[in-house]
C-alpha cells in the first residue's frame, strides 16, 4: 500500500509542477502582449552631404568605403529607417518637423592607429568612423542597434 501511495504522490507532484510551469509561461506571454512589448529590428539609410546614400539592411552592421579627397566637407545623417517585420515601407526621418531624431551620429577621425578623436565633419584625408546608434526616443519600438561606417579619404582629385 505504501508503494502505491508513493507512486500517486510522485504523479501528483509532477502534475502540480507542470501546471505551475504552464501558468507562469502563460502569464508572461499575456504581459508582453498587454504592454505592447513587441520590438522590431531596424534598417537605416544614411545620407552624406555630398549626395551619397549608404544603406544598412538587416544584418549589415558595418560598411567600409574609400572616398577620393576633394576638399569637400562631409556630414552624415539618417534619412530613412525601416521597422523589419512591421512594414516594408521606409519611414522618412528628416522631413517631419514633429518627428524626434531617433538616431545619433558621431564622427571620429583616426589618429594614425592610436585611437579616434571626435570631429564635427569629414574635411581632410585620413581614416574616419561614422557611428550611428538608436536613441531612446525609438527604443520602445526597436531593438537597440549600432552601425559603423568606416571611411577612408585618400589621394587628390
Amino acid at each position: 500500500m505504501t508503494k502505491i501511495r508513493k507512486f500517486l504522490l510522485v504523479i501528483l507532484a509532477t502534475i502540480a509542477t507542470l501546471c505551475l510551469c504552464l501558468g507562469i509561461a502563460a502569464c508572461g506571454g499575456q504581459q508582453n502582449e498587454q504592454n505592447g512589448q513587441t520590438k522590431y529590428d531596424v534598417a537605416i539609410r544614411v545620407a552624406c552631404s555630398d549626395g551619397e546614400v549608404y544603406e544598412f539592411p538587416l544584418g549589415t552592421d558595418e560598411k567600409h568605403v574609400t572616398i577620393v579627397y576633394t576638399g569637400t566637407e562631409r556630414t552624415y545623417r539618417v534619412v530613412k529607417y525601416q521597422l523589419i517585420g512591421f512594414s516594408d515601407e521606409w519611414i522618412d526621418q528628416i522631413n517631419s518637423p514633429y518627428s524626434p531624431q531617433h538616431f545619433s551620429i558621431n564622427i571620429l577621425k583616426g589618429n594614425n592607429g592610436e585611437g579616434y578623436e571626435n570631429v564635427d565633419n569629414i574635411t581632410d584625408q585620413g581614416d574616419y568612423l561614422v557611428q550611428i546608434r538608436t536613441e531612446s526616443s525609438i527604443l520602445s519600438l526597436v531593438n537597440y542597434k549600432k552601425w559603423s561606417l568606416y571611411i577612408k579619404v585618400e589621394g587628390e582629385e
